[in-house]
């Protein structure tokens, strides 16, 4: 109980009520703070590049990928790996478990799939291959004739002109 003249007593509790309001204020400024610095950081977060270790695992992967795409077209076509030559190789995020790629009846499971698309070339036909990002589900997916250029047109022979 807070005793002496009742003026006493109202700035007393001014004083309490103020010193109240100011520590309300400090953490409602505290917390507002907080939540920009928190917005600020989950809109400002980026992922890093890849170190080198990272870039050389993504790197061998891509070999695999590619190894194994050659390796499925010889086998099919019944030709030697060195006649199938890769055109382009691109890295790609599938959809699906099929890869984008789905044979009859098969059912997909709706996941994206880091992987590549695969570009090969034999002789005058071009063959399309998903993979996944490890090379160990391979697919065929297209293939294509390779239209020739058209054939270079002769200019007429010159002709004399009579004098």
């Amino acid at each position: 109980m807070v005793t002496g003249s009742p003026h006493r007593r109202g700035d007393v509790l001014s004083r309490a009520e103020n010193q109240a309001d100011m520590l309300v204020r400090k953490i409602v400024s505290g917390a507002t703070v907080l939540v920009v610095c928190l917005a600020w950081a989950a809109c400002a977060h980026q992922t890093p590049p890849p170190t080198s270790a990272e870039g050389a695992d993504v790197s061998k992967s891509r070999e695999k990928a590619v190894h194994a795409a050659v390796s499925h077209l010889a086998k099919e076509i019944h030709s030697p790996k060195g006649d199938v030559a890769v055109v382009s190789q691109n890295d790609v995020t599938w959809e699906d478990s099929c890869l984008g790629c789905a044979k009859t009846k098969e059912k997909c499971t709706h996941l994206l799939t880091p992987g590549y698309v695969i570009t090969l070339r034999v002789r005058d036909a071009t063959y399309e291959y998903h993979t996944d990002r490890s090379g160990h589900d391979v697919r065929l997916c297209g293939q294509a004739e390779v239209t020739p250029p058209p054939a270079p047109v002769a200019a007429p022979a010159p002709t004399a002109i009579p004098k």
